[in-house]
């Protein structure tokens, strides 16, 4: 008896030792072989942790921010700069009056006519500054939304969209607000002071005194200006007689406002053209006032002999002064935590740390399979024995034989 139970748990024994040890291997073997999603989080980090962070781990990095949306005046500055004109001697109230003169409007001349133009100029001036002003207000209650920190070149991407849209709108915005009020004064015919686009005409006593207003025409050529506004033009006479001199680049139309936006700059800066104007307008006023002439040397993006027209639907902007500030965005977003992810292989540690924490749960299920099983099986066995040795002693009863002679 002692023989056959050593040998009833030695084959058992072996087969746990075998199973265990296998099973151990392949732990050990697939744990070595595997790769690992490690989560790292840094929490409130700097700019400079995260731009460290952002070229080391690029794709997977995410900073959440503590404050979502940020106004665009936080982290942005627009200053435009304007042409010198618009900041010149010309738009003063002072040089209108000196070009106006003495004289009364019955006896309207090209100077009064040239004096009311720089009005307009400085009232468009006036008006373009006030339209961007308006519209960049606007613009900086606007919010950037941005749930996670953006990297500084997806930052600047998106001030370079906002501002390109916010350049191109308000010159249209301030072009249509001109139209508007252009058609609508062309529409009823208004009658401006110096009489260039309508004239009065007086009737007689056979007619009942009507006082009419007739279209202009330009100065005895055809051309009318009830056909066309915006696309006549002549030369502005300054001399005494009013036939002679004329000033270079600077014309007159049916409108004030056209005469100006279809003449140039180019006679203003001529110190010899300027001083040639003021020398004719000193002859009907009392005092002498001379412009500064404009600096051909300040950088400009635009000539002498652009037209005014141009830089009146430009809004006279020569540089729109734009300016962002990432570590104001950055700032403002105050990211509480950033998280990067990486792959790695286990280290020894983990390895050893895993099989260990295997171990015991993997001993006692094999010790429960291989000793049930064994069990099991050697029942099963002893239910085949019992079986075979009942078949083969089964006994047959004796049957006499019988012989008939």
């Amino acid at each position: 008896m002692p023989a056959n139970h050593d040998i009833d748990t030695k084959k058992p024994s072996r087969l746990y030792i075998i199973l265990l040890s296998l099973s151990l291997g392949i732990i050990i073997f697939f744990t070595s072989f595997s790769q690992q999603t490690r989560t790292i989080t840094v929490l409130s980090p700097s700019q400079t942790t995260f731009s460290y962070l952002q070229d080391q781990q690029k794709s997977s990095l995410s900073c959440l921010c503590s404050q979502a949306s940020i106004q665009h005046d936080v982290f942005l500055s627009i200053s435009p700069r304007l042409h010198q004109v618009c900041s010149s001697d010309f738009v003063a109230e002072q040089w209108w009056g000196y070009l106006w003169g003495l004289d009364d409007v019955s006896s309207f001349r090209d100077l009064q006519l040239l004096s009311i133009q720089f009005r307009v100029l400085a009232s468009l001036c006036s008006l373009a500054q006030q339209s961007i002003d308006s519209d960049k207000s606007a613009f900086f209650t606007n919010k950037l939304v941005t749930l996670e920190l953006i990297s500084f070149s997806s930052f600047q991407a998106q001030i370079d969209s906002l501002t390109a849209t916010f350049i191109t709108q308000t010159p249209d915005k301030f072009r249509r607000t001109q139209s508007f009020i252009y058609e609508t004064f062309r529409a009823n015919q208004l009658l401006v002071v110096p009489e260039t686009n309508w004239q009065l005409a007086f009737t007689t006593a056979a007619d009942n005194y009507v006082v009419a207003t007739v279209p202009r025409n330009s100065f005895g050529n055809n051309y009318s200006c009830i056909t066309s506004l915006d696309s006549f033009s002549r030369p502005l006479y300054i001399d005494g007689n009013y036939n002679t001199t004329v000033l270079p680049g600077v014309v007159a139309s049916c409108l004030p406002i056209d005469g100006i936006r279809l003449s140039t700059l180019e006679c203003f800066f001529d110190p010899k053209c300027i001083l040639n104007l003021t020398s004719i307008a000193s002859r009907r006023t009392t005092t002498i006032w001379i412009a500064n002439p404009l600096n051909a040397s300040t950088p400009s993006n635009y000539s002498s002999n652009t037209l005014i027209g141009n830089l009146v639907d430009s809004l006279f902007v020569e540089d729109w002064g734009i300016v962002s500030n990432y570590s104001s965005y950055f700032a403002s977003c105050a990211p509480y935590s950033c998280s990067y992810h990486y792959i790695d292989h286990n280290t020894i540690l983990y390895i050893i740390t895993t099989v260990l924490g295997l171990y015991g749960g993997l001993v006692v299920i094999l010790h429960f399979i291989v000793w049930r099983g064994w069990r099991m099986y050697r029942k099963i066995m002893g239910w085949i024995q019992i079986a075979t040795r009942s078949t083969s002693t089964q006994v047959v009863p004796f049957q006499p034989t019988i012989h008939i002679e």
